[in-house]
């Protein structure tokens, strides 16, 4: 059984590097055949053909794939993927290695970027990207939580979301945490209480440790490429007006800047 997956948020784009360094590590990169000149956005894929691959992790949303002095950045957007072979999509690149398998990239609605970029580049390039530090897998207790977002006026569900103060949270993960801290996603960030914070400290690795696990399936989908609901694996994401788990009152839905959030009125205060 396949898992299904939001689009690409912290956990999934982990689970991403984690399969192409399992696929990839100690292979040499041939070359890179770019199907859709429109990916790459800066850098020489010449520059790469013939590396040995060091390894491949995350950074935020970014999945990056380290060839020594060279790195290819991949930003996964709302639909990219890495698949091993080709998959069911045509793919915008394909990397080809010295044994004879390639990596294909998918990206349905073609919003995703790749970068070739010295890796000695690498923190200038994310220091560019105003991004802020990783939430996890590092311990993050509630000050640390208060002292990065505690001072923003703005909603707790819309502060979760602020690249620049926690790297790599998106729209599903900050309705699934708060859900799970019982906060509801309405209060001010500058109101949330230490035994709040506490509590958000408690539930985002929670909720990354499983989406990581569902998303780690070899053969897994986004949900915006599921039509069926059975494959939703969250607690509150995409159940608008199904019973909470933990307390049964109907999840509610509402928008916030733009954003789709879920919640439970019944147990989020």
């Amino acid at each position: 059984m396949c898992g299904s997956s939001p689009l690409p948020e912290l956990p999934e784009v982990e689970a991403t590097a984690a399969k192409l360094d399992r696929w990839t590590r100690g292979r040499s990169l041939l070359r890179v055949e770019l199907l859709d000149a429109s990916l790459l956005k800066a850098g020489d894929l010449q520059a790469v053909a013939g590396l040995t691959v060091s390894r491949a992790w995350r950074r935020a949303k970014y999945a990056l794939l380290e060839l020594g002095p060279m790195t290819l950045v991949f930003h996964l957007r709302m639909t990219g993927k890495l698949v091993r072979a080709d998959g069911k999509r045509p793919p915008r690149a394909r990397l080809h290695l010295d044994d004879g398998s390639f990596v294909g990239f998918e990206d349905v609605r073609r919003f995703a970027e790749l970068w070739v970029l010295d890796t000695d580049d690498l923190e200038a390039f994310f220091t560019g990207k105003k991004l802020g530090p990783e939430p996890w897998p590092m311990a993050r207790d509630g000050a640390w939580w208060a002292a990065q977002l505690g001072g923003l006026k703005s909603p707790v569900k819309t502060a979760l979301l602020r690249q620049d103060k926690v790297a790599g949270l998106g729209n599903i993960a900050a309705s699934e945490i708060l859900w799970r801290a019982g906060v509801s996603p309405s209060t001010a960030a500058s109101a949330v209480t230490p035994t709040q914070w506490a509590a958000i400290a408690e539930a985002a690795p929670a909720h990354l440790a499983m989406a990581l696990a569902d998303a780690s399936q070899e053969d897994f989908v986004y949900l915006t490429e599921s039509k069926s609901a059975a494959n939703n694996p969250f607690r509150v994401y995409g159940r608008e007006e199904e019973p909470c788990p933990r307390c049964g009152v109907a999840v509610a839905r509402f928008v916030q800047s733009g954003r789709a959030t879920f919640w439970c009125p019944g147990c989020q205060q």
